[in-house]
């Protein structure tokens, strides 16, 4: 296969500009929940049983972090190219992810009086390493929504694995229908291994026991979420480098509303009581259907600002809106900041007997600002160093193998 039928994607993921407005889409959905949830807004009526599941932004960030990440191992892969460097990969992730949400964690434990927990000898290991979400004590301490940071982390320590094992392992000189088949296959597998996890190993930890939100929460339980993200890498680099694609690709290329229609569809079943079909007396006891929704509904979401999102549409147009991308932009600072406010703007007396209207549109105004501060003067300046860093490092290993 000639090097040149492949294109793998820049960290910047300047081929899809869209994504921005998927991650806008997602941080929003998660802000409305927490408002929703915090603000005691929710009950048992339907309307509540949809609000309580708009943390389907954390899916769709989780299928997203599986795209974007994957994509250049399985390009590469394509390509029959070396895999990217470990050493520059982690240095990426690393300046992408960590000065942003230590900054934040500083500034929100100092706000939410947090510091006889955060700032301790265990402490600081534990939040400041990413290890809150496997302890009951911890889970939501510090920045409380970060236990998805976590997962994040452990995927990103997880992907150069798989992408060894897809090297080693899976039909390379079999051509590249093998490779695209071995693929996905794989990630089927994955799949399937992370719905068995949720279905059979977690429900044998109970509350209380130690290794019950390990279970629960960790990577072994979101693995399918990245699995739909990383198996739209491998259709996106597969349909970039064919010389015809799907008939059915090409359809929802062109009419990017059917992935809206699918993803509404399935968003109207998290509200559904599924006990007729054997999922549980209620919309609450079928955590496991509802999460694979969630998933599939990130797909959807994601779907239009990959296949074909150079081509015009209403679809398309939304998710480049000028004020979505922006936001999309800084979604990581928002992200980390937005709960703090809810809780702490709430508490202030004047603003609550105003209304949830007023604190929600104060919280969303100073998580805009405090995201915008946060990415201009620590999340752009640590990516652009990461980047430095990470060509310094690629050189080198250049240099050692031109050496050998």
């Amino acid at each position: 296969m000639s090097n040149t039928a492949v294109e793998p994607v820049v960290a910047s993921h300047a081929r899809f500009p869209l994504i921005d407005g998927v991650r806008a889409i997602a941080a929003l959905t998660i802000f409305a929940f927490h408002i929703f949830f915090h603000l005691g807004l929710l009950n048992t009526d339907l309307l509540s049983r949809y609000l309580g599941n708009l943390n389907v932004g954390v899916p769709i960030f989780f299928v997203v972090s599986g795209f974007l990440i994957y994509r250049p191992f399985v390009a590469k892969r394509f390509a029959q190219e070396p895999s990217p460097e470990i050493e520059p990969y982690a240095i990426r992730r690393g300046f992408r992810i960590v000065p942003a949400y230590w900054v934040a964690l500083v500034i929100v434990t100092l706000v939410l009086g947090l510091e006889a927990t955060v700032f301790t000898p265990s402490g600081l290991v534990t939040y400041f390493g990413f290890l809150q979400v496997y302890d009951i004590g911890t889970v939501i301490g510090g920045i409380g929504q970060a236990w998805t940071l976590c997962i994040e982390v452990s995927f990103y320590i997880a992907l150069p694995l798989w992408a060894l094992f897809a090297r080693r392992l899976l039909p390379v000189a079999a051509g590249r229908r093998a490779m695209i088949r071995g693929e996905l296959w794989a990630l089927a597998a994955l799949f399937a291994a992370s719905f068995l996890w949720q279905l059979l190993i977690s429900p044998l930890f109970v509350p209380g026991d130690r290794g019950y939100l390990i279970a629960q929460i960790s990577l072994p339980a979101f693995a399918d979420q990245f699995a739909l993200g990383m198996a739209m890498a491998v259709v996106s680099v597969a349909v970039h480098s064919a010389a015809k694609k799907p008939r059915a690709l090409v359809l929802v290329e062109r009419k990017p509303w059917i992935w809206v229609v699918v993803g509404l569809g399935l968003y109207s079943l998290l509200g559904l009581k599924v006990g007729a079909i054997g999922l549980g007396a209620s919309w609450a006891d079928a955590g496991l259907f509802r999460h694979v929704v969630k998933g599939l509904i990130g797909v959807c979401v994601l779907a239009p600002a990959v296949f074909g999102a150079s081509l015009a549409g209403r679809v398309r147009g939304v998710l480049g809106w000028r004020p979505l991308m922006l936001l999309g932009l800084i979604s990581y600072s928002f992200y980390l900041y937005h709960l703090a406010f809810i809780l702490k703007l709430n508490e202030v007396a004047w603003l609550h007997d105003l209304g949830w209207v007023a604190v929600t549109g104060a919280a969303f105004v100073c998580s805009v600002a405090a995201a915008a501060i946060s990415y201009r003067l620590v999340e752009a300046p640590g990516i652009a160093l990461g980047r430095r860093l990470a060509r310094a490092a690629t050189s080198r290993a250049a240099r050692r193998r031109s050496a050998a």
